[in-house]
């Protein structure tokens, strides 16, 4: 199956994580606002000095140091404010959902449905030249639309513009080979293949391709394994991407692994 079953759980817990950096930055200023301000709350306002304190010049300093401060401290804990916001509001779909299917056989039928919908509004609009009296249409906003087309050159004139339908087009084909990527995924089967040096792991649990290597491989192969989508997982210890049979094959590759090792 692909995607992994504790994905809203990473999920959440990348959205907390960043709701505590961000209270934990917005502490921080707060502390160097409350020592900025009070080390020069005795002072007078435009007061240069005092006789026998010359110790004032100093304190204003660490004020405006510590009012620097703060402000780092804000504007990262503004940052993380709005990465956790992203986080929470995203509602692109992972493939690491376990419901990754299923969501985007729903948003593909809904694209669907709309296409229809609008090629009949056009279909009937190049008939009757009107659009009133297209069903679900309210009279009023087929007048509005009818007065909008007018203005249009003759062969330009359509409801729903034919860039709009391409675009939406596009978006369902790009949705139809993203299942078919994941159906793939799927169709895997969990492998280990050794090669020399380490050995290639298909971790369905976590939805990873994993190269463990017995030793830490040199700066060129990091670099490789980087180019061709590999990052490091220290919790792993681990060089892994997404699973799907092009990171296995691009595992196979870099490792020197034949496709007819299988």
């Amino acid at each position: 199956m692909s995607g992994r079953e504790d994905y809203e759980e990473r999920r959440q817990a990348r959205i907390d994580r960043l709701e505590a950096r961000a209270k934990k930055e917005a502490d921080l200023a707060a502390a160097e606002f409350k020592q900025s301000h009070d080390l020069v709350k005795d002072i007078p306002f435009g007061q240069p000095n005092i006789v026998g304190r010359p110790q004032l010049p100093r304190l204003r300093e660490r004020s405006a140091a510590a009012m620097d401060r703060a402000m780092v401290h804000d504007q990262k804990a503004a940052h993380y404010e709005s990465r956790a916001e992203a986080a929470a509001n995203n509602r692109a779909i992972s493939g690491d959902d376990p419901n990754a299917l299923d969501k985007l056989a729903v948003k593909l039928q809904a694209l669907e449905a709309a296409q229809n919908m609008d090629k009949a509004r056009n279909a009937y609009y190049r008939k009757h030249k009107t659009i009133r009296g297209f069903p679900g249409l309210p009279d009023d906003k087929a007048a509005h639309i009818d007065a909008e087309l007018s203005k249009e050159p003759e062969r330009l004139r359509r409801p729903v513009p034919a860039w709009c339908l391409s675009n939406r087009n596009a978006e369902i084909n790009r949705l139809k080979k993203r299942m078919e990527a994941l159906r793939a995924v799927d169709e895997m089967e969990c492998v280990s293949i050794g090669f020399e040096g380490g050995r290639i792991v298909t971790n369905e649990e976590i939805n990873r391709v994993q190269i463990i290597f017995d030793e830490k491989p040199d700066d060129g192969v990091r670099a490789r394994l980087k180019s061709y989508g590999f990052r490091w997982a220290p919790s792993e210890g681990a060089w892994q991407a997404q699973r799907s049979p092009a990171a296995l094959r691009r595992a196979k590759y870099i490792c020197g692994v034949k496709e007819t090792d299988d």
